[in-house]
């Protein structure tokens, strides 16, 4: 009886540790998946996936942090962008569908906020900044490696399993002291293998900062002619 006993323990520590050492093993796999790429070779493929690129949708989750009144807000959107050769970028942020509903449109030098319950728009002219603007509209979406490594210097920081994808995350840091008054530092997360992220996070100079997370990405959908939002009948300027 005794020595069934001790045989029973035995059997049962041995099939802990053979758990263990499982364990042990897999997580060495996932870490070896997880294992950052070469900054290098995330920019190479962005330099080659930005020669092709035209434009993009994808389905967004904004998550907003206001440091002064310690606020979060999470909104779900769809995110329509355009790259036009020599005119720089159009795009619409469509948050429609929220509680909080509005559209965000971006035009030549203005940013244009639509309304749709209260049938108002307001119009911001960025002037001077559209290249600014337009160089974060762009950022990982259609810009090349190039383009990153000239207006900001970029550090690898370690791996994440974002929505279920591994990624390498970047961190950006606004080289030209007009950017920096907008933005101090931007991360992005590049899924292994490819050349867009599927998330990036905007820390502004205030303490606030902006979560983007992309899913349902299309990369060159068809879209006739120039990137529009046409504002419904009836709608009127703010303050008008």
């Amino acid at each position: 009886m005794k020595s069934w006993r001790n045989s029973r323990k035995t059997g049962a520590v041995s099939g802990a540790w053979l758990a263990f050492a499982t364990a042990v093993l897999c997580a060495s796999l996932a870490a070896a998946h997880l294992a950052a790429e070469d900054l290098q070779t995330i920019l190479v493929r962005m330099d080659e996936a930005s020669l092709t690129f035209k434009a993009m949708t994808a389905e967004v989750q904004t998550t907003t942090f206001t440091k002064v009144i310690d606020d979060t807000t999470v909104q779900n959107g769809k995110l329509t962008m355009q790259r036009l050769k020599g005119k720089g970028t159009r795009a619409i942020l469509d948050f429609s569908s929220e509680k909080d509903s509005r559209v965000i449109y971006l035009f030549n030098n203005t940013v244009r906020f639509y309304y749709p319950k209260l049938k108002l728009y307001q119009d911001i002219d960025v002037g001077k900044s559209s290249d600014v603007l337009n160089q974060f509209l762009l950022l990982g979406f259609g810009s090349s490696g190039k383009e990153l490594m000239d207006n900001y210097d970029i550090t690898t920081a370690g791996t994440e399993n974002i929505a279920g994808h591994a990624t390498t995350k970047l961190s950006l840091a606004p080289k030209s002291a007009h950017a920096k008054e907008t933005l101090i530092k931007v991360d992005v997360w590049i899924p292994q293998g490819a050349a867009y992220p599927i998330q990036q996070q905007f820390f502004k100079p205030s303490g606030n900062y902006v979560t983007v997370l992309y899913s349902n990405i299309k990369l060159n959908p068809p879209i006739k002619g120039t990137l529009e939002y046409k504002l419904p009948s009836g709608t009127k300027k703010q303050g008008s």
